[in-house]
């Protein structure tokens, strides 16, 4: 049985649940350790005893090999599982979150429960398994931006500059992308979520990147700002200057038990008693990653969870001026017991 089954079947006994139904891919690929290759392919059972798997023939022989401590049912018929369950299902729970519109209505109307986020809170810690790929993602996309940067060159478009960094990561062993490169150069920086262009990189310009690559599955994140010349405007760097000591002081304060929000208002609180630049703060801190890149919690304002030991998170202080630039500055951090260790350096 996978380390991640085990500790949801610990948890649904904690939590004294007679089970979970799973509907979502991704979660189920999670506790199976198991690759089903699209949405919709599987259904997981869950009860703090057993698992019960429902797919399809092209599967069954492989994950039977795979997967000895599953049961299976041939099927991805959402009302023979819920049949199977029967009366027991009252005691049963699901994450609409993760959950089609029709199998959630399904499940509901069954007497199946709904508990948010039930599947995002399990996938909060990591195992030691997780570490190591995240790790390794990491430490693939750290490599690729030193190379990258000796490439980067006067002329490149947005598109090709990420292109370029987007095959130096795959030539390192990453297994595709976290989620779409950002590269930014000039005014475009000022924007948090740009969408590359077929802008040209000029001398004497700022650039801000944010990309990431997975390995097995999981993500990196981070985010580097810098400027294309030799000649920083005073501006400029006195910003830099203000995004890196936020980030500096909101990392040094990251550890179990910390609060999403507290985290968040160490930088915001930063930059004001610092700068007077809070309100170019557009943004959360950061958040948690692993098989997504935006997992549970995210550190902002508006989030009451603190943050746990071997969990992953980032750290992302940042500041825009409209129609001048933008500074990012960001790293993945894995919470220890006393603190964090730095994965992306």
């Amino acid at each position: 049985m996978t380390e991640t089954l085990k500790k949801f079947q610990k948890y649904l006994a904690e939590q004294k649940l007679g089970g979970a139904v799973i509907t979502d891919i991704l979660t189920v690929n999670y506790l199976t350790s198991f690759t089903f290759a699209g949405e919709g392919d599987a259904f997981l059972v869950v009860t703090p005893k057993k698992a019960i798997c429902y797919t399809k023939d092209m599967y069954l022989i492989d994950i039977k090999n795979k997967c000895p401590f599953l049961n299976f049912v041939n099927s991805l018929n959402i009302a023979d599982l819920i049949k199977n369950l029967g009366k027991q299902a009252k005691n049963f729970v699901f994450d609409p979150y993760a959950s089609t519109y029709l199998n959630g209505t399904a499940l509901y109307k069954a007497g199946v429960k709904e508990a948010a986020k039930i599947t995002s809170v399990i996938r909060e810690v990591k195992t030691k398994d997780e570490i190591k790929l995240i790790k390794k993602a990491c430490e693939i996309s750290s490599k690729s931006f030193e190379i990258f940067k000796k490439k980067l060159k006067a002329g490149m478009t947005e598109i090709q500059a990420a292109k370029l960094l987007e095959g130096i990561m795959a030539e390192l062993g990453g297994q595709g992308l976290s989620f779409d490169t950002i590269m930014a150069f000039g005014k475009n920086t000022a924007n948090p979520h740009h969408v590359n262009s077929n802008l040209k990189l000029k001398k004497e310009m700022p650039v801000l990147i944010d990309f990431g690559c997975r390995y097995k599955g999981y993500c990196s994140d981070m985010t580097r700002t810098f400027w294309f010349g030799k000649k920083p405007s005073t501006e400029f760097k006195h910003y830099f200057e203000a995004v890196f000591e936020a980030y500096t002081v909101a990392s040094k304060a990251l550890k179990p038990g910390k609060g999403a929000k507290e985290l968040d208002s160490i930088a915001r609180n930063y930059f004001e008693d610092n700068f007077d630049a809070s309100k170019y703060f557009i943004h959360s801190l950061g958040h948690n990653l692993g098989l997504e890149i935006h997992e549970r919690p995210i550190l902002s304002q508006r989030s009451e969870d603190t943050v746990k030991e071997n969990a992953i998170t980032t750290i992302e202080p940042g500041l825009y001026f409209k129609n001048k630039f933008g500074i990012r500055y960001e790293d993945t951090f894995l919470i220890t017991k006393t603190g964090s260790i730095k994965l992306t350096k």
